[in-house]
């Protein structure tokens, strides 16, 4: 896959704090609301369809709580793995300006569509991180549509398939979902929610790289996104460049190459060209030499 090629590997990845922290606050929160349990303020920090307007940081906070009356906390580990698996793999294309925006962006778009569609409803709440984390999937699969992924289904089956295909069967599944029992008021799991974070994360591929949140000091990235390759080509070279690459010299390629490289920093993955796409396709196998 494109983010295990060398030369979109970059020496520091502070997107990776990031990750960790949202995994810390979710772990650290859930014990929270084990060991205080009713002292713990669940009723501040859960989005509430009928007071929201006098709590407007629940459109954030809710996404930190996570249900804590199974014997097993199968709510919180999905959304864990999800985060750490999907956020390892969105590393390299988004630092963590980008990727906060991405998630914190599909959180938000998920409790704004959850509203939607359970407005009035009295005592109804919704808390959880899927909105965030399937804004993650989302995103992840419209930037690599076409290159095979192999993941555990249950956590047990291998399935390899093209990322285009499982983001579509996901949306098929949750708009099943939500006009089946949500709508229906038929189970807990806030299915609008999910289809809103998805929401998020297209409209982030789409306009959202330039609209970015802004992010503490010691998350921001210190040093420009710049591939291995560039420092490598500095120095001599046992297995050189062929003289050509489609049409491309040497030097013509490793230039378009970098070009590319810094428009991903900038902009992301979704701004590319198939143009440009295609380019480091083609530039795989030589650059890894």
């Amino acid at each position: 896959m494109l983010y295990d090629r060398p030369y979109m590997r970059q020496a520091q990845r502070p997107a990776q704090n990031l990750i960790k922290i949202l995994i810390v606050a979710n772990i650290t929160v859930f014990v929270l609301q084990l060991v205080l349990q009713g002292a713990f303020p669940t009723n501040l920090l859960a989005l509430w369809a009928d007071n929201f307007l006098i709590k407007p940081w629940t459109f954030i906070t809710y996404s930190f709580l996570h249900d804590t009356r199974q014997a097993l906390p199968l709510h919180l580990l999905f959304n864990l793995l999800g985060i750490y698996f999907i956020g390892k793999a969105l590393e390299n294309f988004l630092n963590p300006r980008q990727l906060g925006t991405l998630f914190f962006g599909s959180v938000l778009s998920g409790s704004i569509v959850w509203l939607a569609a359970n407005w009035g409803q009295s005592g109804s709440t919704l808390i959880g991180a899927s909105a965030g984390v399937l804004g993650l999937l989302t995103y992840f699969c419209m930037t690599r549509p076409n290159e095979p992924v192999t993941f555990l289904l249950f956590f047990v089956i291998p399935v390899t398939m093209k990322p285009k295909w499982l983001v579509w069967g996901v949306f098929a599944l949750e708009i099943y979902l939500f006009l089946g029992s949500e709508l229906r008021g038929v189970g807990s799991v806030a299915h609008s929610a999910h289809l809103g974070g998805m929401l998020g994360a297209v409209l982030f591929y789409r306009f959202g790289m330039g609209m970015t949140l802004p992010m503490p000091s010691f998350l921001q990235q210190r040093k420009s996104f710049r591939p291995v390759a560039r420092t490598q080509a500095r120095k001599p070279m046992r297995n050189p460049f062929p003289s050509a690459v489609q049409g491309r010299d040497k030097d013509d390629l490793q230039r378009e190459v970098d070009r590319i490289l810094d428009k991903i920093n900038e902009q992301g993955f979704g701004a590319l060209t198939p143009e440009e796409k295609r380019t480091l396709d083609d530039a795989k196998d030589v650059l890894r030499r």
